[in-house]
């Protein structure tokens, strides 16, 4: 029995290092500690850090491994923050509907969390300049400008707002009159 445990947990840590972009999310066992997942976590992150730039494979892994982690332990204290890194992550890996999946499930489960504004914000900004979807943008951006009007990203919003749909050469055009005036 305990053979059969060790080979199941060889599979499933074989399956979180296979990670594809494309392949359906596996399902992961209940019997692998958290600690198990947060050292996988832990060296995708030293491997990442390592490197000046981002391998995709690499990183698409550690969202895989982030991503898991969250459903197997969605009550625990760092799953807010390893939601975010995915979040980070796909975008730099230019997964902006996966990336938005993850800032969403931050303001949807973890309204109270440290960087739930910043979350709401990325998700108007994944919206507006990523996923071309001006109509949802100006939702979401007003939703930032109504639940933190206090905080740097609704003045943010507010800006982006009165530049959606706007071409660059406008707000080239625009820039440039304005400093005429200056």
């Amino acid at each position: 029995m305990k053979t059969v445990k060790i080979i199941f947990s060889a599979a499933v840590m074989l399956a979180l290092a296979s990670c594809s972009n494309n392949e359906p999310v596996q399902q992961v066992s209940k019997e692998i500690p958290r600690e198990k997942f947060i050292e996988q976590i832990k060296q995708n992150e030293t491997k990442m850090h390592a490197s000046a730039q981002l391998d995709p494979n690499l990183g698409m892994l550690s969202v895989k491994a982030y991503s898991d982690f969250a459903k197997m332990f969605p009550e625990d204290s760092l799953t807010p923050d390893f939601l975010f890194k995915a979040g980070e992550i796909a975008t730099a890996c230019q997964q902006y509907s996966q990336a938005m999946i993850y800032y969403t499930g931050i303001t949807e489960k973890y309204p109270d969390f440290k960087l739930a504004p910043e979350s709401l914000y990325l998700q108007a900004n994944l919206l507006d300049n990523f996923l071309n979807d001006d109509v949802k943008a100006k939702i979401v951006y007003e939703k930032v400008i109504a639940k933190y009007p206090t905080l740097p990203y609704a003045e943010d919003a507010k800006a982006a707002i009165q530049n959606l749909g706007k071409s660059d050469e406008e707000l080239i055009k625009e820039f440039e009159k304005k400093n005429k005036g200056k």
